[in-house]
């Protein structure tokens, strides 16, 4: 099987986290970092065009190891706060087109996949998933904080889904997180790789 190359990303305009199989030259090694972006737009009601430019400047730099799959979380639920919704949104939606555009597969995984991923329960808030992370996967890279959290278990989740697991997949609840995400085929210069989860590639 070929070995995979992934990016994983936990967008956010103030801090997205950044997790990766290999570094921009595509020497294998994993990295997790996170994209601190202060505010640039005058109202609330404005796109953010500076920060939107610096986290789709970092995500080009990481891709430049063209990798097979790039392993997003998908917006999480906000009550009453439609401008920081609406913003959000347009991150993911300019990241995502320069993707595509790019030819560069990804899949979008929903929050509670990644916490249920990372510690077993859906409902874990961002201490214990930073907590369980680093107990799994801080001997193969420094996870530091939380958006660096989330992007390593995305990352280890992608990895998982193709046969390439960072560590064990040892609780029943990790693998149910696995096959509720739409894992697709992927193009390698191997040739197509298919996920080995129920329910991938549909």
């Amino acid at each position: 099987m070929a070995e995979l190359r992934m990016v994983a990303l936990d967008l956010s305009l103030a801090a997205t986290g950044l997790a990766a199989t290999h570094d921009h030259h595509g020497q294998p090694g994993l990295l997790a970092r996170t994209v601190h972006t202060a505010r640039t737009a005058r109202g609330a009601t404005d796109m953010d065009h500076a920060r939107v430019d610096a986290v789709l400047r970092d995500v080009a730099a990481a891709t430049k190891c063209r990798p097979h799959l790039v392993v997003v979380e998908w917006l999480p639920s906000y009550d009453g706060k439609g401008a920081t919704s609406l913003r959000l949104a347009e991150l993911h939606g300019v990241i995502k087109h320069w993707l595509h555009h790019q030819r560069i597969a990804y899949v979008d995984v929903h929050p509670p996949e990644v916490k249920i991923w990372a510690t077993g329960n859906g409902n874990a808030n961002k201490g214990q998933v930073l907590e369980a992370v680093t107990a799994t996967y801080g001997r193969l890279v420094h996870v530091d904080g939380h958006d660096q959290a989330d992007a390593v278990s995305l990352l280890s989740m992608g990895m998982a889904a193709y046969g390439q697991p960072l560590a064990g997949v040892s609780r029943p609840q990790q693998r149910r997180a696995l096959e509720n995400v739409r894992w697709p085929t992927l193009a390698t210069e191997a040739g197509p790789v298919v996920p080995t989860v129920p329910g991938g590639a549909r």
